[in-house]
C-alpha cells in the first residue's frame, strides 16, 4: 500500500512537472504577424513566368475582404465544420476521430480544428509528441481568447501551405490560377481547399487528376450543406473538367537542373540578405521543354543506368535549356555543371584551332598512319589509317595520330594556354595523349568554350541570371555585359568552322547533313565507350549533349555519333 501510495505521489509530481515544463517552454506568442516562412526564391523564365521556386513561396498577405465566401465556405465544409461553434478544441470531432482510429486499428483520421491548424502552422514543428500536442492546445485556446474567428481564419489562409513550395492563398492564386483570391471561382476555391489534406501530392502542378478529383469532392459537400445552388455546382464541375485543358496548370516546366544551378550561382551577399528575391533568368521554357521531350524519346530503349545531361546556351553565354540527368526526382546530382568527365575527340577542336592559330592551313598535309617510334603507340578507332590527308580530312575523321602528331608539332603547352583561353578552368594533363581528349571537363565547361569559335571570337562564360529583385520589384541585381578582346582571328574562325562543317557534311557526323539548316561540329568517344559527346552548332545556339554511367562503365554501342547526335537532330529541328 505504501509503495503503491508512493507511486502516485511520484506520478502526479512528474504530470505537474510535465505542465510546468510545457508552458515554460512555450514558443513566444508575440509578433504574432511577423511569423511566417523562410524568405524564398523565385525563378522566372524568358516568357517572366514563374518555372519553379526555392525556399518558400509567399506572396504577401491578403485581409478579409480579398477572400471570397466560397473559399472560405470551402475550406470550413472541409477542414473544420464547427469552426464557428467551437473554442479552438472540437470535442465531438475528436471523439469521433477516437472511435474510427479503433475500429481501423491506425490513425486513419484526425481532429485538428483550424485553429489547431494556425498553432502548428506558426508556432510549432512538425515533432509528433504529446508534449507538442498540449502546447499547441495552449496555444489555440490563447488564439481563440485573443482574436476573431474571422481574424484566426484569415492568419490561417495567409500562411498555410498549398503545395509546390507556395504558403499562403494569393502566392497560390497566382502560380495555380494566374490571378488573385479575391477573383477566384467555386471550382478553384475547391481546388485551394482540397490541397489542406495534403498539399505536395494534390498540388496540380505535381497530380493534376487528384487535385480535381478532390475539388469535386468539396463541390458535393457545399452542395450538400446548401452553400452553393445546384446550378453552382453543375457549372463548377464543369470548370473542373476543362481544367484537363488549363495550359498555366498543365504545362509546368521541369527545369529542377536549372533552378539548382541558379541557386548555386546567385552571390552569397545575396542569399543571405534574408529577403523575397525573383530570379530573372535566361531559361527558355519552350526550348525546355524541346530538350526534356527530346531525351525522353530517344533514351526510351536504353540501359536504365545511362545518364544524359544536356546543355543549350546561345552564343552570348546564356543558358536556354539545362538538363543534368534523366530525372532529378530520381537523382539530383548535375551532370551537365558538377560531373567531370573525359571529353575524348572533343578536345582534337582546341589542338586544330591552335595550329591554324599560328600559321597552318586546313589544307596542310599530317601522316594518318600508324605511330611506331614511341613506347605508347595510339590507334585510330578500328584501326583505320589512310596515309597522308590534310588536317580537313583528319579532322573529319578524327584522326587520333594525326592529331597526336599535331600536338607534339606544335607543342602541347600552346594548346593548352588557347584552351584556357576559351574559359576551360579544368586541369589539362601536359603529356602525348592529350589530344585524345584525357582531361575531364564539365559539359557546362566545353560548351562555353565553344561559345567564342561559333560566336564572335570572344571568350564567354556561361551564365543563367540576368536579374535579381525584390518581391515589390526593386532592383537588387544586375547583370553587366563585360567587354571581352577577341581571342580568335576572323580568319582562324571561319577556318575552324569549316573543319567542324567537314564533321558533319562528310565526317562522323554525317547524319546530320541532311538537316535544311547549318550545322557545326565535333563528336568524341572516350575509351571503352565510357562517354559519348555532341558539341553542336546551329540557329544561334550552342548545344552540348553527353551520355554516360555514373559507375563509369563502358556502354554498349553508344558513341558520339549515335545516342547524342541523335538527341541534338532533335532538339535543333524542333528550335
Amino acid at each position: 500500500m505504501k509503495i503503491l501510495k508512493t507511486i502516485i505521489i511520484f506520478s502526479f509530481i512528474s504530470f505537474i512537472s510535465w505542465i510546468i515544463f510545457c508552458f515554460l517552454t512555450l514558443p513566444d506568442l508575440s509578433g504574432l504577424g511577423n511569423k511566417t516562412r523562410k524568405p524564398s526564391i523565385s525563378v522566372l523564365g524568358n516568357n517572366n513566368k514563374i518555372i519553379g521556386s526555392l525556399g518558400d513561396v509567399y506572396a504577401g498577405s491578403i485581409n478579409a475582404d480579398n477572400i471570397p465566401l466560397h473559399l472560405i465556405n470551402a475550406v470550413i465544409v472541409i477542414e473544420d465544420k464547427r469552426f464557428y461553434s467551437h473554442s479552438g478544441l472540437d470535442f465531438r470531432g475528436l471523439a469521433r476521430a477516437i472511435l474510427f482510429n479503433i475500429k481501423e486499428r491506425r490513425y486513419a483520421q484526425g481532429a485538428s480544428t483550424i485553429t489547431q491548424q494556425l498553432s502548428k502552422v506558426i508556432f510549432l514543428d512538425k515533432n509528433k509528441n504529446l508534449s507538442r500536442k498540449f502546447r499547441e492546445l495552449v496555444i489555440s485556446i490563447y488564439l481563440e481568447y485573443k482574436y476573431t474567428k474571422q481574424e484566426i481564419l484569415v492568419m490561417y489562409l495567409n500562411r498555410v501551405y498549398l503545395g509546390s513550395g507556395l504558403y499562403g492563398v494569393k502566392a497560390a492564386s497566382r502560380r495555380y490560377f494566374s490571378k488573385l483570391p479575391d477573383n477566384l471561382s467555386i471550382a478553384e476555391s475547391a481546388i485551394l481547399a482540397g490541397l489542406l489534406k495534403a498539399p505536395s501530392r494534390l498540388s496540380p502542378l505535381v497530380n493534376k487528376k487528384a487535385s480535381i478529383s478532390r475539388a469535386n469532392l468539396i463541390l458535393k459537400l457545399l452542395f450538400k450543406e446548401s452553400l452553393i445552388s445546384k446550378k453552382e455546382l453543375e457549372q463548377a464541375k464543369y470548370e473542373l473538367q476543362n481544367y484537363e485543358k488549363k495550359l498555366n496548370i498543365k504545362q509546368s516546366v521541369k527545369a529542377r537542373y536549372f533552378i539548382d544551378w541558379i541557386y548555386a550561382q546567385t552571390p552569397d551577399e545575396i542569399l543571405r540578405s534574408q529577403k523575397d528575391l525573383i530570379i530573372k533568368s535566361t531559361l527558355n521554357s519552350n526550348l525546355q521543354k524541346i530538350v526534356n521531350k527530346s531525351v525522353k524519346e530517344e533514351t526510351k530503349k536504353i540501359d536504365d543506368s545511362i545518364q544524359i545531361a544536356v546543355i543549350v546556351m546561345d552564343y552570348k553565354g546564356a543558358i536556354k535549356a539545362l538538363k543534368g540527368g534523366k530525372d532529378w526526382s530520381k537523382s539530383k546530382f548535375n551532370r551537365a555543371t558538377q560531373s567531370k568527365r573525359q571529353i575524348g575527340s572533343i578536345f582534337k577542336t582546341y589542338v586544330y584551332l591552335t595550329a591554324l592559330s599560328i600559321g597552318y592551313k586546313i589544307d596542310d598535309k599530317v601522316s594518318d598512319t600508324p605511330i611506331v617510334e614511341n613506347k605508347w603507340r595510339p590507334k585510330n578507332f578500328g584501326e583505320k589509317y589512310e596515309g597522308e590527308i590534310s588536317f580537313k580530312r583528319a579532322f573529319a575523321k578524327s584522326s587520333n595520330v594525326a592529331a597526336v602528331r599535331i600536338s607534339e608539332k606544335i607543342g602541347r603547352q600552346l594548346i593548352i594556354r588557347q584552351t584556357k583561353k576559351l574559359g576551360v578552368i579544368s586541369k589539362i594533363p601536359n603529356e602525348p595523349s592529350m589530344p585524345l581528349g584525357v582531361a575531364s571537363m564539365s559539359l557546362l565547361e566545353v560548351v562555353g568554350s565553344y561559345g567564342a569559335i561559333c560566336g564572335e571570337g570572344r571568350a564567354i562564360i556561361p551564365y543563367g541570371i540576368n536579374e535579381i529583385v525584390l518581391r515589390n520589384g526593386k532592383s537588387f541585381w544586375k547583370r553587366t555585359t563585360p567587354k571581352r578582346k577577341k581571342i580568335i582571328s576572323k580568319k582562324n574562325q571561319k577556318e575552324i568552322k569549316e573543319l567542324l562543317r567537314e564533321v558533319v557534311t562528310k565526317g562522323t557526323a554525317r547524319k546530320l547533313s541532311s538537316l535544311p539548316f547549318k550545322v557545326i561540329g565535333k563528336t568524341g568517344t572516350t575509351q571503352n565507350n565510357r562517354d559519348a559527346w555532341f558539341i553542336g552548332c546551329a540557329k544561334g545556339n550552342v548545344v552540348g549533349v553527353w551520355a554516360g554511367r555514373d559507375d563509369d562503365k563502358s556502354m554498349k554501342n553508344i558513341f558520339g555519333s549515335t545516342l547524342p547526335l541523335n538527341i541534338f537532330r532533335k532538339i535543333v529541328n524542333s528550335i
